[in-house]
């Protein structure tokens, strides 16, 4: 098995807008790479593109979108994620094919845009719960993280104060790093005065939204060692996912990062990992994460390893266990896929000594990296190492500023040419066998489990397998108590938008153990009847259902669990074997749902140029000088070499008479399948001189021209278009016979 190193790493500003397209940002990372690592990109040889939920900018299949921006036309490319767990995923992934030996090298891209999703970035997370027992209730993730953090701190008894301090040395940290969106001198008071949005989360608790792009290059041995002064290699990997069913298990302690880190320590020949490792950079996208991350890493479960070094102060940077020397998700900024391979350029410059003024003073030889996702259940874990440098080594990436790296931050998409989309997704999701019953449950005023006859788990909810036993057939149905005990919970003032609730409404979700159940097996449901200052984890609770006519069969039907008062607790648990309800095509139910969310487009910088220019009756193109071709439409990079272009400097007017129809298509219906009022004509355009590159696609407008008059070679030319109020489109892109 060959051995891995990076040997270049390039990335773009994080922002919370960009106006670069996805693939502009992509392609700016990718040139920053490849240079360092002093390749090109002929000298790459596979590609692996991470990338997060496509309901971030509503692009399906953006692996394939993402194609040319991350380098990979034409070569062996997979995309792949698993939320924000895929930045270190990816490296892994890309380790994997250069150790097995089928590529020398190969080029790891992470992209995030989350902008595009309106209103809010965070409402995308809504389309991760389960679409029949959980979205019915509009979670968002700032909703389960609150949850986790307050099991986490009753656990482990950190204050909020405590946990504030995270965000103060991330934040601090991150001033020196050149990507940096949030970077901030704060203090403790600072963060615990900032906005409350789900009690115990405030504003400087979390990691911002950003739109941005890391890349690295991995080669084998020979290689790295030919093209790098100071190769860092990876040592060993580890990766582990849970369960979907985060309501099952205890949320204080990540098993899966456990897990994962066990897999990457064995592979790397590390016993003692607090002993063998000088870097640490865990996912932080809140700020307990750090911490919660770290019992992991650490593989201790008691927690007393992280508490004596988060005590000691050895977390800062020029402490014994330097953490996030980056400013992490929590500084540096949060595009998903792109945080962890953030992370794992910074082990990247530290062990290369290339972190400039973040270099931990320490001797660093060894790192590790580590990155989370979905629903509490995702383990990333990436060990590495170098051979160090000398002390006065200096570097572009030692010296890089702000103002080095590309990135263009708006305040509105409405500021540059843009478009907008509401899909308007509708569903219809089928119950299934065990969902069947266990909403008929809901519908009876009863809460469901099934039983798995191997292990004698009672499940919540019900299903028809059991995971921990080989996937065994699960046929046995049981009426629970309505009754349980508060396992966790958080007091929102936030939607599941983000959006701030109106004064003096707080929204209680809680995790609820039900009894009957199997240990720590429950549903995350609301409270209420309940003063929030009152709630408590160790609370008995009792279910609130609503009228028996009122009642449809789904979750909502049980409308809160409240205080179970002391003489109603009798302590009899009671479970009343059910027949599961028999299904078939006929009787089937489906639970029908609508993702509620929009997109606003930023047309990017090549896009800007375009439409700018079509308002003006003009086409034009940019020049690229090493393939001495002119691109159409305007682009901000060349795929072919990967490098920069500038669709203003570059740009190339082409004359009114070169365009000609090459195909064309009669529409009858709109994207969304609806039947237009009167068809349409698409064509294709291409430019006959040589030396353009391209072509674009339109409608066509007749003008009295019998359609029959179509055909391929046929002259056009463009339709200025209005940029009033800088919406722009592929609608708005016309053509006109010559």
């Amino acid at each position: 098995m060959s051995r891995v190193a990076v040997i270049g790493a390039g990335m773009t500003r994080f922002v919370r807008r960009a106006e670069e397209s996805s693939g502009e940002l992509a392609a700016r990372a990718v040139e920053m790479a490849l240079e360092d690592a002093n390749l090109d990109i002929d000298d790459i040889e596979c590609v692996i593109q991470g990338t997060a939920p496509d309901a971030f900018d509503g692009v399906h299949m953006k692996g394939e979108h993402l194609i040319a921006g991350s380098g990979g036309s034409g070569k062996p490319y997979m995309r792949h994620f698993v939320g924000g767990g895929t930045g270190v995923f990816s490296p892994i992934h890309g380790w994997m094919h250069v150790a097995s030996g089928k590529f020398k090298n190969c080029l790891v891209v992470c992209e995030e845009k989350m902008s595009p999703c309106v209103p809010h970035p965070a409402g995308a997370f809504l389309t991760i719960f389960d679409h029949t027992t959980e979205q019915p209730l509009f979670l968002t993730l700032i909703h389960i993280f609150a949850i986790e953090m307050a099991r986490f701190m009753h656990a482990y008894g950190y204050t909020e104060e405590e946990l504030a301090q995270i965000s103060v040395n991330n934040k601090r940290n991150a001033i020196d790093h050149p990507a940096a969106q949030v970077a901030e001198d704060l203090t403790v008071a600072d963060v615990m005065n900032s906005t409350l949005l789900s009690w115990p989360v405030k504003r400087y608790d979390i990691s911002p939204t950003s739109d941005g792009a890391v890349a690295i290059v991995l080669s084998n041995e020979r290689v790295a060692r030919h093209h790098c002064k100071a190769p860092v290699f990876i040592d060993g990997v580890g990766y582990r996912l849970d369960t979907a069913y985060w309501c099952t298990r205890d949320l204080a302690y990540p098993q899966y990062v456990a897990m994962a880190a066990r897999d990457a320590y064995k592979m790397a020949g590390i016993v003692k990992p607090e002993d063998e490792i000088d870097v640490w950079e865990p996912y932080d996208p809140f700020a307990y994460k750090a911490l919660h991350h770290m019992n992991g890493l650490l593989m201790d479960k008691t927690g007393r390893k992280v508490r004596e070094l988060f005590d000691s102060g050895a977390f800062a940077r020029d402490g014994s266990h330097p953490m996030c020397p980056s400013g992490g998700a929590l500084g540096v900024g949060n595009p998903i896929a792109a945080t962890g391979l953030m992370k794992i350029a910074e082990l990247y410059f530290q062990l290369s000594g290339q972190a400039g003024k973040r270099q931990v003073k320490r001797h660093a030889h060894r790192g590790i990296a580590q990155a989370w996702g979905d629903l509490m259940q995702v383990g990333t874990v990436v060990v590495m190492s170098g051979d160090g440098s000398l002390p006065i080594r200096k570097t572009p990436w030692s010296e890089r500023t702000k103002d080095d790296l590309v990135g263009t931050a708006i305040k509105n998409v409405k500021e540059v040419p843009h478009t907008t989309y509401e899909p308007n997704l509708t569903y219809a999701w089928d119950d299934g066998y065990a969902l069947t019953t266990y909403l008929d449950g809901f519908k009876q005023g009863k809460i469901r489990g099934s039983r798995c006859s191997e292990c004698g788990r009672m499940m919540i909810p019900a299903r028809s397998f059991c995971e921990l036993c080989n996937l065994r057939h699960v046929d046995r149905y049981y009426d629970l108590p309505d009754t349980g005990t508060v396992e966790t919970y958080t007091l929102s003032h936030v939607d599941w938008s983000s959006a701030m609730l109106p004064d003096g409404q707080v929204n209680i979700f809680a995790v609820v153990a039900i009894d009957g159940a199997a240990d720590q097996m429950g549903l995350v449901h609301r409270l209420g009847g309940v003063d929030p200052k009152d709630v408590h984890i160790g609370m008995r609770v009792k279910a609130v259902w609503k009228p028996a006519a009122e009642r449809t069969g789904t979750v909502t039907d049980l409308e809160y669990f409240r205080p179970l008062a002391k003489d109603e607790d009798k302590g009899e648990i009671a479970t009343v074997p059910v027949k599961p309800v028999e299904v078939d095509t006929l009787s089937a139910k489906t639970a029908s749902g609508k993702i509620p969310l929009s997109y606003a487009y930023t047309a990017g910088l090549g896009g800007r140029k375009f439409y700018e220019d079509l308002a003006k009756g003009v086409l034009t193109g940019t020049y690229c000088e090493e393939s001495d071709t002119v691109l159409v439409p305007p682009a901000a990079f060349c795929e072919r070499g990967m490098h920069a272009l500038d669709p203003n400097a570059d740009s190339r007017t082409l004359d009114e008479g070169l365009g000609s129809v090459m195909a064309v298509t009669k529409v009858y219906e709109d994207r969304a399948g609806h039947l237009l009022d009167e068809p349409v004509y698409v064509v294709q355009v291409e430019f006959t001189e040589p030396g353009i590159h391209g072509s674009v696609f339109g409608r066509l407008d007749l003008d009295g021209h019998d359609p029959e008059d179509i055909y391929p070679g046929m002259p056009v030319a463009v339709v200025p278009l209005s940029l009033e109020g800088n919406r722009t489109g592929p609608e708005c892109v016309r053509f006109r016979p010559l």
